[in-house]
C-alpha cells in the first residue's frame, strides 16, 4: 500500500511539473503539448521509463498487463470517438466545395507520403530486423506505418491562425485539406484491418477483404442511422454526451470483436448520422463532440503511454529513421502536390504538413489492441508516437515561417518579438 501510495504521488507530482513546463514551452517556444500525459501514461503502466529506453524488464508495475487488457473498453471509446468526430465533420457537400488546390493536396501529400515511408520501411525492416518476419506482418508493418505517416493534424494551423491571424492564400488551402487527409488516412487504415484479417470465416470460406471493407462500411452506415434516431430528438447535453458514449462503446466493441478498424466503422457511423439532419440538431451534436475531444484525446495519451512496450537498441535506430523519412516524405509531397497544380501552391507547402496529432496516436492504440501480440508492432507502436512528440517540437514553428514566407501573416517581425515575450 506504501508502495502504491508513493508510486501516485510521483505520477502526481511528475504530471504537475511536466504540465506547468510543458505549457511554459509552448508559450515561449511555440510548440504544441501532450507529452506530459503520455508520459503520466508511462509511469502508470506496466513498464517503466528505464525499461522502455533500455529494453530491460519490469521489476515492478502499477497496472499491469491484465489490468491494461480489462481496460481494452476504454481505449476502444477513445479510438472510436476520434473516428466519430472526423466523420460526423466530414460533410459530403463541403468536401464539394472545397477548392481544387485543397483536394488535389489532399489527394496527391496523402499518396505521395503512404508510397514513400511505406515502401521505404519495407526495406528497412527486412534489413535491420535480426529475427524471423514473414512476409505478410513486414507488410502489414509498412503499410501501417505508411498510413499513420500520411496524416496532418489541423490543431496546429487553427491556433497559429488565431494567435497570429493568419490569412491568405496558403493558409487557406492548408485550412480547407487539413481534415480531408485524415480523412483519408483514417480510409486506408482501415483497409489494410481487411487485408490483415485474422479470423476465419465459418461460412465454409474466407472472407476477401473486399468484403470485409463492405462490412467495415456497411456496419458504420447501419449503426449510424439507427443511433440517429436516439440523438435527433434530444436537447440535453449530458444525454447526449451519454448517448454517444454508448453509441461508440458498441460500435468500437463490435469493431474490435470483427478485428476491424474502430476507426473506419466509426468515422463512417458519423457521417451516416450526419446526413439529412437539421443545421441545428447537427451543431448539437457536432458541439458535444468538440468539447469531449480533448478529454478523449488525452486518455488516448495515457493509455498510449501505458502500453508502450520497450525495444530493443536496433529498434531505436529505426524509430529514428521513421521520423526523418516521414519528415523528408511530408517536404516531397508538398512539393510534388505544387507539380500537379502548376505552381498554385508554394513548393515549399510541406513544411505545414508536417503535424501528426489524435489520429496517428489512435492508429498506434488500435494496432496494440489487435496485433499486439506481434512482436514488430511494438516496433511501429514506438515509430508512430515518437513521430508524433517530436513532431510536435517543430512543426508549429515550421508553419509559422511557412506562412510568414507566403505573407499570410503580416508584421512578422512584431509578432515574432511579441511571441517571444510572451
Amino acid at each position: 500500500m506504501t508502495t502504491t501510495l508513493a508510486v501516485l504521488v510521483a505520477a502526481a507530482v511528475a504530471w504537475l511539473i511536466a504540465h506547468f513546463v510543458a505549457d511554459w514551452i509552448q508559450e515561449r517556444f511555440l510548440v504544441t503539448s501532450g507529452s506530459e500525459y503520455m508520459l503520466l501514461g508511462v509511469l502508470l503502466g506496466p513498464v517503466p521509463v528505464i525499461a522502455l529506453v533500455f529494453g530491460s524488464d519490469s521489476t515492478f508495475s502499477l497496472i499491469n498487463q491484465e489490468t491494461l487488457r480489462q481496460l481494452d473498453p476504454l481505449m476502444s471509446l477513445a479510438i472510436g470517438w476520434v473516428g466519430l468526430t472526423y466523420g460526423a465533420n466530414l460533410s459530403p457537400t463541403r468536401v464539394l466545395a472545397r477548392g481544387r488546390g485543397a483536394i488535389t493536396l489532399s489527394l496527391v501529400a496523402t499518396f505521395t507520403t503512404f508510397a514513400v515511408v511505406a515502401g521505404m520501411s519495407w526495406f528497412i525492416l527486412e534489413w535491420v530486423w535480426s529475427g524471423d518476419l514473414s512476409t505478410v506482418d513486414r507488410l502489414g508493418a509498412a503499410t501501417s506505418l505508411g498510413a499513420a505517416a500520411a496524416v496532418s493534424s489541423p490543431t496546429v494551423l487553427q491556433r497559429i491562425k488565431a494567435k497570429f491571424d493568419a490569412q491568405g492564400p496558403t493558409a487557406k488551402v492548408l485550412a480547407q485539406s487539413g481534415r480531408l487527409d485524415e480523412m483519408l488516412g483514417i480510409v486506408g487504415f482501415g483497409v489494410i484491418f481487411c487485408f490483415f484479417h485474422e479470423n476465419s470465416s465459418s461460412l465454409g470460406r474466407q472472407i476477401t477483404p473486399t468484403e470485409w471493407f463492405v462490412i467495415s462500411v456497411a456496419l458504420g452506415a447501419l449503426l449510424g442511422g439507427l443511433f440517429r434516431f436516439f440523438l435527433k430528438d434530444e436537447d440535453n447535453r449530458d444525454k447526449q454526451f451519454l448517448s454517444l458514449v454508448g453509441i461508440i462503446v458498441f460500435a468500437s466493441g463490435s469493431a474490435h470483436f470483427l478485428e476491424l478498424s474502430p476507426l473506419l466503422v466509426n468515422a463512417v457511423m458519423g457521417l451516416a448520422m450526419m446526413v439529412g439532419v437539421e443545421d441545428k440538431v447537427s451543431e448539437r451534436i457536432l458541439g458535444v463532440l468538440e468539447r469531449s475531444r480533448r478529454p478523449m484525446y488525452i486518455v488516448m495519451l495515457i493509455f498510449a503511454g501505458a502500453t508502450w512496450l520497450p525495444i530493443p537498441a536496433v529498434a531505436w535506430l529505426f524509430v529514428a529513421g521513421y521520423v526523418v523519412l516521414r519528415f523528408g516524405a511530408r517536404l516531397f509531397s508538398g512539393w510534388t502536390s505544387s507539380v500537379f497544380l502548376s505552381g498554385e501552391i508554394r513548393r515549399d507547402i510541406g513544411r505545414g504538413l508536417i503535424p501528426q496529432g489524435e489520429v496517428a496516436v489512435a492508429m498506434a492504440l488500435n494496432l496494440t489492441l489487435v496485433f499486439g501480440g506481434r512482436p514488430v508492432m511494438a516496433w511501429v507502436f514506438s515509430a508512430i508516437l515518437a513521430s508524433v512528440l517530436l513532431n510536435e517540437i517543430w512543426s508549429a514553428r515550421m508553419l509559422r515561417g511557412l506562412l510568414i514566407d507566403a505573407g499570410d501573416i503580416r508584421h512578422a517581425a512584431t509578432e515574432s518579438t511579441e511571441a517571444e515575450k510572451a
